[in-house]
């Protein structure tokens, strides 16, 4: 079964749009998704990015897609930083936020294979109910790994999110002072 959206850009499409972007100046480009190992022609696009003089990052999914190999195939296309989600210190909380059993040490396993590979890693988190007590724990495992840049967000009900799942005001406060005593 083809779950492709219908307008997702072809290979020709992404070239032209990466030649668009480059007359904007030297942005960062991104692909993210869905998730963009299941594009057939990842491995022409980042390339041809980094010949343009793009800064190239990914955001791909935790999934077992994201071998060693792989991980070293990005790194040597050109690819300077790979971003993934983490929403939690431990499998319990991250694959219960995520509700895919295992993505966590999926997640784990990626991180550790740009690690390896070179590659800057960058985690985002979601905050919402399930994970608002394990920030302290998670912030130390990602300095544990030598994170380079780590972008905290809040939970939009859309989707998945559900309303009940967001944090309260007060919360809100509390993680931005926890940042900022931590990181300013």
């Amino acid at each position: 079964i083809n779950w492709r959206h219908p307008l997702e850009l072809d290979t020709e499409e992404s070239l032209r749009l990466i030649d668009q972007v480059c007359a904007c100046g030297n942005p960062l480009f991104v692909l993210t998704g869905g998730d963009p190992m299941k594009r057939q022609d990842l491995f022409e696009i980042i390339p041809y990015a980094v010949s343009k003089k793009l800064r190239v990052a990914m955001t791909p999914s935790g999934t077992p897609l994201m071998t060693r190999t792989v991980v070293e195939q990005l790194k040597d296309a050109g690819l300077a930083r790979l971003a993934v989600s983490l929403d939690g210190s431990s499998a319990e909380v991250h694959d219960h936020f995520r509700q895919v059993p295992g993505s966590y040490q999926w997640t784990m396993n990626c991180i550790e294979y740009a690690r390896e590979a070179g590659l800057e890693v960058q985690i985002n988190t979601t905050v919402s109910r399930h994970n608002l007590s394990d920030l302290e724990h998670l912030a130390d495992l990602l300095e544990q790994k030598q994170i380079s840049l780590w972008s905290v967000f809040f939970l939009v009900p859309i989707g998945r999110g559900k309303v009940e799942d967001e944090v309260t005001a007060d919360d809100y406060e509390a993680v931005f002072q926890f940042l900022a005593d931590r990181y300013l």
